[in-house]
């Protein structure tokens, strides 16, 4: 258990130190991160940056995007990626998230070699502020088993593809929140029970348009950065 937990701190040292690195090469470029989002293109609303598929070598894919105002009040937030794991591009050893009572979950997919991870909040700054999962209608994914998505989770790589910095930002933010990712996706699962638990045997949750967020953390970039220097220095 030492081993591992001390592994974990050195993982999340070296990617705080990537993200101190990716914010630095920013300020003395006098830049911010959503420039690598948006390049030459004008940001509007629902629009989808990069415009072209970005996806690595190793088979994950993110775009970022922002809702209208209209369509999330109060939510503070620019946009936020959606990440996932592409399984027409490696293959993977998955399970479907089993629902019962609703063993066609996966059914209606609209994209079955896709799987979202989770989806990272920005803010103006270009800070990291929220992670979050999305029922299985916002992003038309394949549905899989929090060990699944953990697991992709943890694998997660784009290095090499799209705007260099910004592959290795969101690269890093996921060593940095690899455990509270994993507890996110956890929390996911509670939310479809309860959900299921709550609604009558007809009930279809990937059909539900009110449920859209299934569990989300609010992020303390600064600390978070912080405690992971420290972590590895005890």
């Amino acid at each position: 258990m030492n081993v591992k937990r001390t592994c974990s701190a050195h993982n999340r040292q070296q990617a705080a130190t990537a993200l101190i690195r990716c914010y630095d090469t920013l300020a003395k470029r006098n830049e911010n991160l959503l420039q690598h989002v948006t390049g030459e293109q004008a940001f509007e609303c629902w629009r989808k940056y990069p415009s072209a598929d970005v996806i690595s070598a190793s088979g994950f894919q993110y775009f970022y995007h922002a809702h209208s105002p209209e369509d999330r009040p109060g939510v503070i937030e620019n946009g936020h990626f959606h990440t996932f794991a592409r399984l027409d591009r490696r293959a993977r050893n998955i399970e479907d998230l089993p629902i019962p009572g609703n063993a066609t979950v996966n059914a209606n997919t609209q994209d079955p070699d896709s799987v979202h991870l989770v989806a990272i909040s920005v803010n103006a700054l270009g800070l990291p502020t929220e992670i979050f999962t999305v029922n299985q209608w916002v992003t038309g994914d394949r549905w899989c088993s929090s060990a699944s998505v953990a697991a992709l989770s943890a694998a997660f790589r784009v290095d090499g593809a799209g705007p260099p910095l910004l592959s290795a930002w969101l690269t890093s933010v996921f060593s940095l929140y690899e455990e509270s990712i994993q507890e996110l996706i956890r929390d996911r699962d509670a939310a479809i029970r309860h959900a299921i638990d709550t609604h009558a045997a007809d009930y279809r949750i990937i059909d539900d348009r009110s449920l859209e967020v299934l569990s989300s953390k609010t992020l303390s970039f600064s600390d978070d950065v912080d405690a992971a220097l420290r972590d590895i220095s005890r």
